[in-house]
């Protein structure tokens, strides 16, 4: 019989690529990796992988292997900590400025209340998998497309155009009706198709060039602190940086709606359950920090 174990591993290669790539999806040793991919092809007998790419084995193997997948997390989600109260470990995803500026204070009363919970703070640019366990809950700025997640609008986030005292004192304001020419950007790396950057600064900076590109705005809020340019930042993240000033662009910044959302299988856990009700409350009391007029 098939060891699901190997299994995983066969997947995280055949969905990342490389071995070394599955290694730190897996939070393990390349070698390893390496180890219990031979291991099931020796109990197969058969190549699943030429170089990187599936072998026609490999590729049959792989439809079977996500079926297997779906069966075993399903089994999973449905007995996972439901009679044993607020205890265990929750892992909870967001981006890394949510996760350092938000998620992290709103959290501190709920583990002083629960002694034997315990919270696994996951800060990813890529949105992780709750229907694969990658998460068991998730905050982020756009709505979860799987049906099987339950999810809820708790926020929402306004963003603003941003540059240091210095930068301006050096450049001047920019003439964001002329495209800002003149000026330099911090943009968000070209990678993350989905922000909100991508439609508002071709409106308001046309004529910018990017000096820089960073896949997380604490990075981003970094550099702009240091004069190296303008950037898009979220009010929260941009008002609370001493020396930044927002400015007045003749385009309505953009304006995100901030959603928490779990699989529904694991919705009734209690120490799931526990810790996406107090962050919907806690997210809920902090709209108008999120969210200013």
């Amino acid at each position: 019989m098939l060891d699901w174990d190997d299994l995983k591993f066969f997947l995280a290669v055949a969905r990342h690529g490389s071995r070394s790539a599955a290694a730190r999806v897996l939070l393990v040793a390349q070698p390893t990796v390496g180890r219990r991919l031979a291991a099931l092809e020796r109990r197969l007998g058969a190549r699943l992988f030429s170089g990187s790419q599936l072998t026609p084995t490999g590729q049959r193997m792989l439809h079977h292997a996500e079926r297997m997948e779906l069966d075993a997390l399903a089994a999973e989600r449905i007995g996972a900590g439901r009679d044993v109260g607020v205890r265990g470990k929750v892992t909870i995803t967001g981006s890394e400025w949510l996760v350092q500026r938000v998620l992290t204070r709103a959290l501190a009363p709920l583990l002083a209340a629960h002694a034997a919970l315990e919270v696994d703070l996951r800060a990813d640019t890529r949105p992780l998998n709750l229907a694969r366990r990658e998460a068991d809950v998730a905050v982020r700025p756009a709505r979860f497309d799987q049906q099987e997640i339950i999810q809820r609008e708790v926020a929402v986030l306004a963003f603003g155009l941003y540059a240091s005292d210095a930068y301006l004192a050096e450049r001047g304001v920019p003439d964001f009706a002329a495209g800002a020419p003149g000026h330099a950007l911090i943009a968000m790396s070209e990678s993350l198709s989905t922000i909100v950057d991508v439609e508002f600064l071709p409106r308001v900076a046309s004529r910018a060039r990017v000096v820089a590109r960073t896949n997380g705005r604490e990075s981003m809020a970094t550099l702009v602190a240091a004069g190296a340019g303008l950037a898009v930042l979220p009010r929260l993240v941009g008002d609370a940086i001493p020396g930044l000033r927002w400015l007045a662009t003749p385009v309505e910044p953009p304006r995100r709606s901030l959603w928490l959302g779990v699989h529904r299988d694991v919705r009734s856990v209690p120490r799931v359950k526990a810790v996406a009700a107090h962050l919907a409350t806690e997210l809920g009391r902090l709209r108008a920090v999120l969210n200013p007029a």
